[in-house]
């Protein structure tokens, strides 16, 4: 489908606040990392990567997705499997490049509208939600993981990584109800169906989790 949206831009729009716009201030440390190992895990899913042992193999030689041919390009010259956190170190990987591409194609997809800001020499685009956008829905498939499993693995891994990014208190506004969430979707990523499955999804999903939450750990303590 024309609109359907990678897990990557899932994750996005779902950043972005609904009524003033911008990225919510809770997320913006992790959220680059987020967008890299949503990234990942889209790779892995489609079979252009592997990964394995907390590391990532390069599978095939070219991609379509234009940031999927992005990262598998740095990933083939970086030689033999590197560990998923290499990939999430600053300056490996464009986070503005990243960024912008997500953009683009949210806004292609008529989920979000761009508007240019400046402040003195600085310029940047500020995204916000448009009326057709999907966050909403989204958001209901999400609540809907604490009474039924998901129905696609792609369900599985944007829950999953809600947690890194900080992201579960769109879904919910009390604190027990995102421990509820946090803990169902553990549970899901040890069944049968979920950890048996092609690309290793449940692995591959906490090896990803796990690396975000080591870097945007090491960059709040390097703020500090």
């Amino acid at each position: 489908m024309e609109n359907e949206l990678t897990l990557s831009e899932k994750l996005l729009l779902l950043a972005i606040r609904p009524e003033k716009g911008g990225i919510f201030l809770g997320t913006l440390q992790a959220l680059d990392f987020c967008m890299i190992g949503a990234l990942l895990l889209e790779m892995n899913q489609s079979g252009s990567i592997s990964i394995q042992n907390n590391r990532v193999e390069p599978v095939k030689e070219t991609a379509v997705n234009p940031l999927h041919a992005y990262l598998l390009e740095k990933i083939k010259k970086g030689g033999r499997p590197r560990k998923i956190g290499h990939w999430l170190e600053p300056f490996v990987l464009s986070g503005k490049k990243i960024k912008a591409e997500l953009y683009r194609s949210l806004s292609e997809k008529r989920q979000i509208r761009l508007e240019d800001k400046k402040f003195l020499f600085f310029t940047w685009k500020k995204p916000f939600l448009s009326p057709s956008n999907q966050t909403w829905r989204l958001i209901d498939n999400l609540k809907n993981l604490m009474y039924k499993e998901p129905e696609k693995p792609e369900d599985l891994l944007l829950a999953a990584l809600l947690e890194p990014a900080e992201l579960w208190r769109r879904a919910f506004d009390e604190w027990r109800k995102r421990r509820d969430a946090r803990r169902k979707i553990r549970q899901y990523l040890e069944t049968p169906r979920f950890s048996e499955a092609p690309g290793h999804t449940a692995e591959a999903a906490k090896a990803v989790v796990r690396a975000i939450s080591r870097s945007v750990s090491a960059r709040r303590a390097a703020a500090t």
